[in-house]
């Protein structure tokens, strides 16, 4: 049976979880491309080898993985050449493994970079074109206790999107942010946000606010 690679482990770990790309992306602060380069085991679309490396450590760590053995298998697979370039080991050590390094070999890895690196992009833009939108509420925290009779909404979504909060559409600025005040009734308010995005996937998020 065919050892996972540290991509590998790293999607089945956030499929197992039902983590969309955009909530990882947003709570870890590493952006979605270098987050499918990452799942694709494509680290030529990465900074550096130690970038790369940290990028790991950090998503393991987000999906509650040991860091360790993650890098482990990436060690295993991949390795840093004199550029700082992430390649496969079989390809950055070619004299221990009996291959002959020729132009022929060269052309065939770019080849097959390319179409790594074109069918990353295509993984990405599908994804972005079919998911479902992201989503921030940066107004009000959770649990919020307020003796007003009224609440500010304020988010951030897909400039493409629609939203609406507790069932109205809510009109979004030209970067996607958007701002609504909801009234409020005495004891406990659940408020619903909702992002739909053209294909019509929909991210939701909510705020309990307490009136006293």
């Amino acid at each position: 049976m065919q050892m996972k690679t540290a991509g590998q482990i790293l999607h089945s770990a956030r499929q197992s979880k039902k983590l969309e790309l955009a909530d990882v992306a947003r709570i870890t602060k590493i952006r979605p491309q270098f987050l499918v380069a990452i799942e694709a085991d494509n680290y030529s679309q990465l900074p550096s080898g130690t970038v790369a490396k940290g990028f790991i450590r950090n998503y393991s760590e987000f999906l509650q993985l040991s860091p360790d053995n993650v890098l482990a298998a990436f060690r295993r697979d991949f390795v840093e050449n004199k550029l700082g370039q992430i390649v496969p080991r079989a390809l950055a050590d070619p004299v221990t493994n009996s291959i002959s390094w020729t132009p022929r070999a060269t052309i065939i890895a770019a080849v097959v970079l390319v179409f790594t690196v074109f069918g990353g992009y295509l993984i990405y833009q599908y994804w972005v074109l079919t998911g479902p939108p992201p989503l921030e509420i940066t107004q009000p925290p959770n649990d919020q206790v307020s003796s007003e009779s009224t609440v500010l909404i304020e988010g951030q979504t897909d400039p493409e999107a629609t939203i609406s909060v507790s069932g109205q559409l809510v009109a979004l600025d030209k970067g996607g942010q958007f701002s609504f005040r909801v009234p409020l009734n005495s004891g406990e308010n659940q408020i619903s946000v909702v992002a739909t995005s053209k294909s019509g996937k929909t991210t939701i998020l909510t705020r309990r606010v307490v009136v006293h």
